[in-house]
């Protein structure tokens, strides 16, 4: 009889015998020395569809005939052994408990130990662990590297590839070292004509490519732009598959290569082996597809703008020689045309001066024989060929400034002012009164004075009726550069010079700033609507009539203050005078 101390020590060994037997979520057999089935339990019910009542006493062998006994026998000797998954998918042929083909068995882990009873081998028992799923993820998870690796592998070779298209051999094969494909074929289509031919083809022998140069069911694909599986090709009966059957292909995809919805071409792959193409495959292929057509597509792309970037440079050239040549001509043209206007310029003075002679020894000879009209119109005649001689030197005069070469430099505006008042008559230098200190500029000495001068005359010419002239002249400074009153660029040469050449300044020269120098008046004034148009060449105002000139005083200064760079405007009312001013760098 059992003590109670006894039943204590069985009652934890009996549990665990009980949860292995029904609970254990793995197999656990345990066997005879002569192979027979001693326990069997719910697990392997569950699994083998096999009871326990009716495999007990039954010899594993016999259960299992395919069952190989060396792991068996290497128990028995007292030897335990693992059978994994590596070197075979598993030990009893038990139903998969996954969703896979069909007639695919459960993926195991086997234990094969000695069952030991006080240091002897008494039987065998046998362990078995479902790692079906373990494995399947395991392997799902290696194809995915594997690809994920191959995509990589074809994305980097084809960005380095300076042609990507010859690139698709390379890809092939390394397609066919992860997918079971045997060949390929690749259309492409003519950027500029658009007509779609072979381009290159894998797997194919020589004289199998030419039948797919206008393969129908493939060039279909093409112009549909629609991905299409083939499977079963050998049992398709219609004509237009009649090119894939010669070759062997028993199932292929077809995808066009898109890009922006512009259609660059088809890439095929055909297997020989089965009849179907998985939907995996289906979306890996459509992702290599897109890294070819994105890469031919910036590729053609690239040698378009090559292509058309020659062909610019070309017509640059021989646009710019077009220019040299007829520059050239323009500038013989426009030397003969300003010699001619100098020459016509100079010799025109002589004439004028003998009408002007003898209209002089007509009134002073026969003035008194003369009648009173006829003497009018001698006086009026004598007037014009003075206005014209000063019409052609201020012409000679804007022509001078236009063609002189220009080179900035310090100049004082003081001694400038002194000069060109020393040449004036009594009263204008009475008239002009200068706000000193006036500052120093950065300009041409000769075009300053020219200015000066045309400023200063036309403040003495434009005053009131039987009212002397007051002129002022001072300056300020300004720190940024002022917009002219007329921003086009006075012209009387058709081709225009070069700007103005800084001559070397001063190391502490602040580059904004500016002085501006102004000619006040208190003369006749201007409207406002005359202030644009007076600057312009042969422009005048409105009091013409009453005030002689040429209308080419102004436009000499515009056309001076532009040759150095400079600005120029003015402030003016009609009867309250006007208030010119220039500006120049600051020296």
């Amino acid at each position: 009889m059992q003590s109670p101390k006894d039943s204590l020590k069985a009652s934890p060994e009996a549990s665990l015998l009980s949860w292995i037997q029904q609970n254990a979520p793995y197999g656990v057999v345990t066997l005879d020395p002569s192979f027979h089935v001693r326990s069997w339990n719910h697990w392997m019910e569950t699994h083998s569809a096999l009871k326990t009542e009716n495999v007990l006493g039954q010899s594993l062998f016999t259960l299992f005939q395919e069952l190989d006994k060396r792991s068996f026998e290497r128990a028995l000797g007292g030897e335990s052994c693992v059978l994994s998954t590596t070197l075979h998918h598993h030990l009893l042929p038990l139903p998969s408990p996954m969703r896979e083909p069909v007639g695919a068995l459960m993926r195991q882990t086997a234990r094969v130990a000695p069952l030991l009873s006080e240091g002897q081998v008494t039987g065998i028992v046998l362990v078995i662990e479902d790692v079906t799923q373990r494995e399947i993820q395991s392997e799902a998870l290696i194809t995915e590297h594997r690809r994920q690796e191959m995509l990589s592998w074809t994305l980097g070779h084809l960005l380095r590839s300076g042609d990507p298209r010859k690139m698709m051999r390379q890809i092939f094969f390394k397609i066919a070292e992860n997918l079971d494909f045997d060949t390929f074929i690749m259309y492409l289509r003519d950027m500029d004509t658009g007509v779609l031919s072979l381009y290159t083809a894998g797997g194919l022998s020589p004289e199998a490519e030419p039948d797919f140069a206008d393969c129908p069911v493939l060039v279909n694909v093409a112009q549909a732009r629609e991905l299409v599986v083939f499977d079963s090709v050998q049992d398709r009966m219609e004509p237009e598959f009649a090119v894939l059957k010669r070759t062997r292909i028993s199932a292929a995809i077809a995808i066009p290569l898109l890009v922006n919805d512009r259609a660059l071409g088809l890439l095929c792959f055909g297997t020989w082996n089965r009849n179907h193409i998985g939907q995996e495959e289906s979306e890996l292929l459509i992702i290599l597809s897109q890294y070819l057509a994105i890469t031919v597509d910036r590729e053609a792309t690239k040698q378009q703008l090559q292509k058309a970037q020659s062909q610019l440079a070309q017509h640059a050239q021989l646009l710019e020689q077009k220019v040299d040549e007829r520059t050239s001509r323009l500038q013989e043209t426009i030397s003969e045309l300003e010699m001619l206007s100098y020459t016509l310029a100079h010799d025109l003075k002589a004439p004028v001066r003998n009408m002007l002679s003898y209209c002089q020894i007509l009134l002073n000879d026969f003035g008194d024989a003369l009648p009173p009209s006829a003497a009018l119109i001698l006086q009026r005649l004598a007037r014009t060929p003075k206005r014209l001689e000063i019409l052609i030197q201020r012409l000679l005069e804007f022509s001078k400034v236009s063609r002189q070469q220009v080179v900035l430099d310090r100049v004082e505006i003081e001694p400038v002012v002194d000069e060109l008042l020393a040449l004036r008559a009594p009263e204008v230098l009475q008239a002009v009164t200068m706000v000193k200190p006036l500052a120093v500029v950065r300009a041409h000495r000769d075009l300053l004075q020219q200015v000066l001068s045309n400023l200063v005359d036309n403040a003495a010419k434009f005053t009131k009726p039987q009212t002397a002239p007051k002129i002022t002249i001072s300056s300020e400074l300004v720190t940024s550069a002022s917009t002219s009153i007329r921003g086009d660029l006075l012209l009387f040469s058709a081709i225009e010079p070069h700007p103005p050449t800084p001559s070397a300044s001063p190391a502490d020269e602040s580059p904004n700033a500016r002085v501006r120098i102004w000619v006040s008046d208190e003369g006749i004034g201007i409207s406002q609507e005359l202030h644009h148009k007076i600057f312009g060449i042969f422009e005048r105002g409105v009091n013409a009539e009453a005030y002689e000139g040429t209308g080419m005083g102004l436009a000499v200064v515009a056309r001076a203050m532009q040759r150095m760079g400079g600005g120029y405007g003015l402030e003016s009312q009609p009867e309250k005078g006007s208030r010119f001013w220039i500006e120049l760098p600051a020296a």
